[in-house]
């Protein structure tokens, strides 16, 4: 391919690394690069669409852990020939669609299993990332016009494509969806033991001597937080403490202007059962957390100990955690793609979810607990 013009830059809310990848996969699928010949390299990309080096190596990296491309030593990067046959001869194309959020945290991890599997199976991995709940529905409905026979689905928060998913499954293409699911559509799914995450992190952290736990979300309207929340409350109640719903409200710190973070807080602290222990939804959740609790702004008294139910996010998980949830992300992307293939090659079961159980990793008593003290004079 020729290189033309440097095309428009990424629409708004959409990340330069995001925009170059896409824009990349979309080439690719208008057959616009021979899997005979390489690749563009990173330098073409610099070139092309002038972003840094770094924005181009991760491109290209996330291509070839999305199957799209390979690399092969000495000779360069290639685009993976589109296999057009079904494992054992069939003649129907063997494209698998993953539609999901923009991949981080636990979901790229969950995305490379996915794609490993799926390039075990002899099936190819389209990926096609969604910028809200409305951007979901109208990309469920572009993959599937395109020729796809399944799909896996990692639903937004307050989702609203269930009627959508309903009518693929109406039209024969295979759905499954991963991390949640609709409670009013019958489909296939891979899920957390999201209950047992919520009530172990819970237990543990009470375990430490902490009576009345925070508990602080990133998401609201999911399966997976409603069953956390409620493994939450199970614990409270085994360890004959009081339910507190005002500790537990579902709205998302994560997305609160700092200035309302801070003010939940301090209404925290100055409750009588005081703060001395927070419960994040994710890795994510806390980082910002911390970042509130450390900066200007807040006055906090005494010590606190933080616990996830997630160890994936940006940068991974906080050495500060005394309490996370370790989440067999991985090996929910690769039970994703068996189950898929169990559909494409022509399982009439009964739809039904694959649970799997995370595991929990503490700290020692006293361990990694954030020690907070005013400045002198203050």
């Amino acid at each position: 391919m020729t290189s033309a013009s440097r095309p428009p830059g990424p629409p708004p809310g959409v990340s330069l690394f995001r925009w170059v990848k896409d824009s990349l996969r979309q080439s690719i699928a208008r057959g616009e690069y021979d899997p005979d010949a390489p690749f563009v390299t990173q330098r073409e990309i610099v070139e092309r669409f002038g972003v840094s080096s770094t924005t181009a190596v991760r491109a290209l990296s996330e291509l070839a852990t999305e199957g799209v491309v390979v690399r092969r030593r000495g000779q360069g990067t290639f685009v993976v020939p589109l296999l057009p046959d079904m494992p054992g001869g069939g003649a129907e194309p063997t494209t698998i669609a993953y539609v999901s959020p923009d991949s981080d945290g636990h979901k790229h991890i969950l995305q490379r299993g996915l794609a490993s599997e799926a390039a075990r199976l002899g099936h190819r991995l389209l990926v096609a990332n969604t910028l809200d709940q409305n951007h979901e529905q109208r990309t469920l409905v572009d993959v599937a016009g395109s020729g796809v026979r399944a799909v896996v689905l990692y639903p937004w928060d307050g989702s609203r494509a269930g009627q959508v998913v309903a009518d693929l499954e109406a039209r024969g293409v295979a759905v499954v969806l991963v991390d949640r699911y609709y409670p009013e559509v019958a489909t296939d799914a891979v899920v957390f033991d999201d209950l047992a995450i919520g009530h172990d992190v819970t237990a543990a952290v009470v375990a430490r001597g902490h009576r009345a736990p925070a508990l602080l979300w990133s998401e609201r309207d999911t399966t997976s937080v409603r069953d956390r929340r409620s493994g939450y409350f199970r614990a409270l109640r085994e360890a004959g403490l009081p339910e507190l719903p005002g500790r537990s409200v579902l709205e998302s710190y994560y997305d609160m202007p700092r200035p309302a973070r801070l003010e939940r807080l301090r209404r925290l602290f100055a409750e009588p059962a005081g703060l001395s222990a927070v419960i994040c939804c994710n890795a994510a959740t806390m980082s910002v957390l911390i970042g509130d609790l450390l900066g200007p702004g807040l006055e906090v008294p005494g010590q606190v100990e933080l616990a996830s139910m997630d160890d994936g996010g940006p940068e991974g998980l906080s050495p500060l955690a005394a309490v996370v949830a370790q989440l067999p992300a991985r090996a929910m992307g690769v039970a994703a793609a068996q189950l898929v293939h169990e559909r494409l090659s022509g399982s009439a079961g009964p739809r039904r979810h694959v649970v799997l159980k995370a595991g929990l990793k503490t700290a020692g008593k006293g361990q990694r607990t954030l020690s907070l003290v005013s400045p002198r004079g203050t």
